[in-house]
């Protein structure tokens, strides 16, 4: 057994039938479950993730994106295409600015839609249980098979 499924057989353990009431139960169902929103509901604010000073996030944004996406692509010019040898490395044409920003943007843009993608999916793979109450679900670990 994964140790998610471990985890989640161990909260149900201490949600056990000992609670003689609903409420009981129903509260201690509130503090081993976390309350998420809906994945595609989230609230993004880049000033969460862009570190400037205040007032200078664009030009932040700007320079990041800029710089980011070269040096990944000379990275990665470096160890997938040189092998990891200096010698291939200083032989490629390094002065192409655009072109190499452009190759370390498509890493970016790649590794950007697998991140959310697996953040969608591992959103996507838990289960609403009804709690009793009107309207009212909670959600649950993922779903495991025995």
């Amino acid at each position: 057994m994964s140790h998610y499924a471990d985890k989640y057989n161990r909260s149900l353990k201490s949600l056990s039938a000992t609670d003689t009431s609903v409420e009981e139960y129903q509260e201690k169902s509130k503090k081993v479950r976390r309350e998420k929103e809906a994945f595609l509901n989230r609230e993004f604010d880049y000033r969460d993730y862009v570190f400037a000073p205040e007032g200078y996030e664009g030009v932040m944004l700007f320079l990041y994106s800029m710089i980011i996406p070269y040096l990944i692509a000379l990275s990665f010019l470096f160890l997938f295409i040189a092998k990891s040898s200096y010698q291939l490395f200083l032989e490629f044409n390094l002065t192409s600015y655009l072109i190499i920003w452009a190759i370390g943007y498509e890493i970016c843009a790649v590794l950007a839609i697998i991140i959310f993608f697996y953040s969608w999916f591992r959103e996507k793979d838990t289960v609403e249980i009804p709690t009793g109450k009107k309207g009212e679900k909670r959600r649950t670990s993922p779903r495991f098979r025995n």
